[in-house]
């Protein structure tokens, strides 16, 4: 189906592209069909064209349902549904021979080339302290989303973008060394706008322990060591650190500006040096060097995006808070006025975490909730499906007594059973080699209903690989389980004939690889048992 479904992708394409050419597409054309009398998927371009040119929807679908009909003769079946949905039905010789492929090449079967050269830069916490929940969700969103770039064919970097450099990081070494004096019984006066968390303690004690000799030096690595830790035990792993500081000493930032004034795209106003990114679809111009003849952050930002794409990478991706969102035109309009293309960078919004419990969650480490005590609480694996289950723009309830659940109402139980429902089968069986000869004997159609249901991972991964949203894996797992286990407790396996139940086995043992598959995208380890 994988093959099939490109085809389609691909015909549909060609037809807007030809007959439509003034619509703009919008990655993926097809959705999977929301029910199964809709067909293997459904696409909705009909009504989006008709919209645009003021056209009836059937008509515009009968006519697109026409031209795919000649370029795809394999497809015997395409439906219009009203007010102008067009469905399609995969052949069920075409599903066998999917089928077929799908068992012998495993996870590959799904994974596609796209070979992009992609950065993607998430949670960059200011190196100030633990992180918190809601850099949790950035964590995992990041990691997910690389590593579904990943599994499409991209090189793929992972980078942590370290703000060590300003007044917040002043602040920071400053509360420290106030904490130093007050362990030491010495007279101590915390800055107002410091840091008041126990873990600036915790610092302090390791300080007068090993007494550096620059305190800012020492502090920063100490919470990056901190943050490092928080992220392993997540299951996130970067690739590259790259240092605001570094940048600066390293003369990118003078650099980068210099660059912006050759170019005439600067003014000095006011006694500041200002950026014209007005010019470019910003809202107002930006200040790039202030009246103390100091960088801002800004003109930092501008020289880390230059950097990144000196570094040859043809695709930027950048995750950020919701605190973030007045940044995305004048980051936008820096890239553009450095030359490159504005859609080589996008910027993904991550909203907030709010903690759902009966129980009271440790709050030692300051006032919020911090990373360290969830993952503890709840595990990688929970953590990092329920970090998932919404999309990346919507508020999210991480619901901490469901993730520790052992029940059907717990979402990922119900996912990792399944998996281990059929490890458990195979064990009784008995079966180690699955043979594709007896993959002819499916006949019933709650068998090719979980086989229409697993080859549609391809569709799945598709549209979370174009709107970069890790939630659609999530769901359609889930909907894998619930197919699995509905069909599981309808047909018999073990005790049918031999040929329908090695035929059986097999389209389990394929239902199993596409659970292992989805789940090791996810960063969660597929269960044999529980």
């Amino acid at each position: 189906m994988r093959d099939l479904y490109q085809k389609v992708s691909c015909s549909l394409g060609d037809i807007l592209n030809t007959e439509y050419p003034d619509f703009e597409i919008s990655l993926p054309l097809w959705e999977i069909s929301s029910k199964e009398e809709f067909g293997d998927f459904s696409t909705m371009v009909a009504l989006k064209v008709a919209s645009k040119i003021k056209e009836d929807p059937l008509e515009v679908a009968a006519k697109i349902k026409e031209k795919l009909k000649k370029k795809l003769p394999e497809i015997d079946n395409i439906g219009i549904l009203k007010p102008g949905f067009i469905n399609l039905f995969f052949p069920k010789e075409h599903l066998i021979s999917s089928f077929n492929k799908l068992l012998r090449e495993r996870e590959e079967y799904f994974a596609s080339k796209k070979e992009k050269n992609v950065l993607i830069e998430f949670v960059s916490a200011n190196p100030t302290g633990p992180l918190s929940i809601a850099h949790g969700r950035q964590a995992v969103v990041g990691d997910v989303i690389a590593n579904i770039l990943e599994f499409s064919g991209n090189k793929v970097t992972r980078e942590y973008y370290v703000n060590d450099e300003g007044r917040q990081i002043d602040l920071l070494v400053e509360s420290v060394g106030e904490r130093v004096k007050e362990i030491e019984g010495k007279n101590f006066s915390l800055p107002p706008d410091g840091y008041l968390g126990e873990y600036v303690k915790i610092i302090a004690q390791e300080v007068i322990k090993q007494k550096p000799k620059d305190l800012k030096s020492f502090v920063i690595p100490f919470i990056l060591s901190w943050i490092d830790r928080d992220l392993r035990d997540l299951g996130v792993k970067f690739d590259t650190w790259e240092s605001q500081k570094e940048l600066i000493d390293n003369g990118k930032v003078e650099e980068a500006v210099d660059f912006l004034k050759k170019k005439r795209l600067t003014e000095e106003k006011e006694g500041a040096l200002w950026f014209l990114s007005t010019r470019f679809g910003d809202d107002k111009d930006r200040v790039l060097i202030k009246k103390d003849e100091n960088y801002t952050y800004f003109s930092s930002d501008v020289a880390y995006h230059k950097y990144k794409m000196e570094r040859k990478f043809n695709k930027l991706i950048n995750l950020w808070g919701p605190d973030h969102h007045g940044y995305i035109k004048r980051v936008k309009a820096a890239v553009k006025a450095l030359g490159f293309k504005e859609e080589v960078l996008e910027i993904i919004i991550v909203q907030l975490v709010a903690i759902k419990t009966k129980q009271r969650m440790s709050r030692r480490k300051g006032t919020a909730i911090p990373l360290y005590d969830l993952v503890k609480e709840v595990g990688a694996d929970a953590a990092r499906f329920y970090y998932l289950m919404r999309k990346n723009s919507s508020h999210l309830e991480f619901d901490i007594d469901k993730a520790k659940e052992i029940s059907f109402e717990n979402p990922l139980y119900y996912v990792q059973y399944a998996h281990a429902r059929i490890c458990s089968v195979f064990k009784k069986a008995g079966v180690n080699n699955i043979q594709l000869t007896h993959t002819k004997f499916l006949k019933d159609e709650k068998e090719f209903l979980l086989l229409r249901k697993i080859l549609q991972l391809s569709c799945c991964l598709d549209k979370a690989y174009n709107t970069l949203e890790p939630v659609f894996l999530i769901e359609y797992l889930k909907n894998v389980a619930a197919c699995f286990h509905k069909f599981y407790e309808e047909r018999r396996i073990l005790d049918e004939e031999a040929n329908v139940r090695l035929a059986r086995l097999n389209l389990l043992e394929a239902t199993r690889i596409v659970l292992a598959c989805g789940l090791n995208i996810l960063g969660i380890k597929p269960m044999e048992k529980m």
